[in-house]
Formats: C-alpha cells, structure tokens, sequence
C-alpha cells in the first residue's frame, strides 16, 4: 500500500515511515522542502502527483511556535483534499487534548474537528532517536554540558519508545482501524526526577545537576490510564524498556556532536 506521510522527514513520521516500510507498504515521507501545506493548493498536488492510498498527517506546528494556530487550517486543508479524492485519512494529535490546557492542546483539539472522519491516533509521550524536543533530550543535553536540570516536583509520566509508537500506527492501519486510538503506555510511569537522575547516570554526569522545584501555578497534568484495547487485541505491545531507550537516544544525540 502507498502511504503518504505528512511530516514525514521529522522525528515521529521518520520512525512511522520505517515501520511502515517493515509492515511492507511504500512509505513516501513529505517535509518543509516538498511545499508549504499551510497553502492553497499545495497538499491538492502532492496527492496528484503521489497517488496514494492512505494519508497518515503527522505535520504539526509544536508547542513554543507562535504559528499554532496553523495546526487546525492545515488539518482541514488536508482532510478536504483527502476527502475529494476518497483517500484515507489518519491524523496525528495527542493525549494532550484530554485535559491540558495549553494553546498547543487548544490547536490539537481544533485540528481533531477539522480532520473529519480521519482515524485519530493521540500519542502519548514519544521519544526516540531523532527527537530534538522534549523532556528527555532536553535532559540529556543538559546533563552532557553539565547544565543545571530542572524537574517539576511530583510530575509523573510513561513514555513511550517511538519506534514502539510507529509500530502501533502500522498495526492500526493495516486493521483499516477507524475511530480514536491512543497510542503509547501507560504501564510504566516515571517521576521526572527519576527520568533525570537515569538521564545524568547513562550520560556520566553528576546527579548533583538536577534541581527539584515547585510546578507552575496550576492543575498538574496527571497520568491517566489509556484506552489501548484496540492495539493490545491487534497484538500491540511496547518492545523497548525505558532505560534502553534513552540509551538510542543518548548515542543518537552524541552522534550529532
């Protein structure tokens, strides 16, 4: 099957492209240099020229960029070109629209609207090889350049191994899954501080760097359970521990130095 993937040539789409190429479909990766989707017309000629069979959009503007409201335009300018064209639609989004309220989840929740009927695939805290932002990149930079590493007290997470994510993705779609799936773990939760204290052990650096302080004024985001039946029947099951996860993700990171 040819599977188009928005975003393709970031850190996600990079491992769903892989693992849809392992699950034997033609994966066509789209980034920035293959046109700007935020205009007219230009997600209309990439599905001219590439015909396929399924859209996976996993392009997005991520938290921190003051272009988030491009996120929810985007997603309906793609959903519609998909829809002319009886494509199949699966849309990228987050766990994140559950509770958080932040202008990312804000955008996440607008572009869920405008995908139509596209199959939802919320991520829950990928991280991997290639990721450049994010919590445990974060950590690892820091702790290589012995800089102070600040952790929210009490906040708790599961993350999830990309590959182990891609590899969901390609499960979903080959089932011609529909509806709103969740796409991580919830079986393994960390506090922050014990995700920095193995970020500063694998990278050889003090525990000395990590700085415990209170969280913003707020709800704390909390670690609820995910609705991962629909995977766990297709066979689905995290394959990466996290320890060895950061591992890829440290050599990954040194590598680029």
């Amino acid at each position: 099957m040819k599977v188009l993937v928005t975003g393709g040539r970031g850190f996600l789409g990079g491992h769903v492209c892989e693992a849809l190429a392992a699950a034997g479909h033609e994966a066509i990766p789209l980034g920035r240099s293959d046109g700007d989707l935020a205009e007219p017309r230009v997600i209309e000629r990439l599905l001219d020229e590439q015909r396929p069979e399924v859209v996976v959009h996993l392009a997005a503007v991520m938290p921190g960029d003051e272009r988030l409201a491009q996120n929810a335009p985007i997603t309906a300018l793609v959903a519609h070109a998909c829809a002319e064209r009886s494509i199949r639609l699966m849309h990228g989004s987050t766990t994140s629209v559950y509770k958080d309220e932040t202008p990312y989840a804000e955008s996440k929740r607008a572009s869920e609207a405008a995908a139509g009927d596209a199959t939802l695939l919320r991520f829950a805290f990928p991280y991997g090889p290639g990721q450049r932002r994010g919590a445990i990149p974060t950590m690892f930079r820091q702790a290589l350049a012995r800089e102070p590493i600040v952790v929210y007290r009490g906040w708790e997470r599961s993350f999830c191994f990309a590959a182990d994510a891609a590899r969901a993705v390609a499960l979903l779609l080959d089932a011609n899954a529909t509806g709103v799936h969740d796409v991580g773990r919830d079986d393994d939760p960390r506090m922050l501080l014990e995700i920095a204290q193995l970020a500063c052990r694998l990278a050889d650096a003090p525990a000395e760097l990590i700085e415990v302080v209170d969280p913003p004024v707020g709800p704390a985001p909390t670690l609820d359970r995910l609705n991962l039946d629909g995977l766990h029947e297709l066979g689905w099951h995290p394959e990466v521990a996290l320890e060895d996860g950061m591992r890829r993700t440290l050599e990954w990171l040194s590598s680029l130095a």
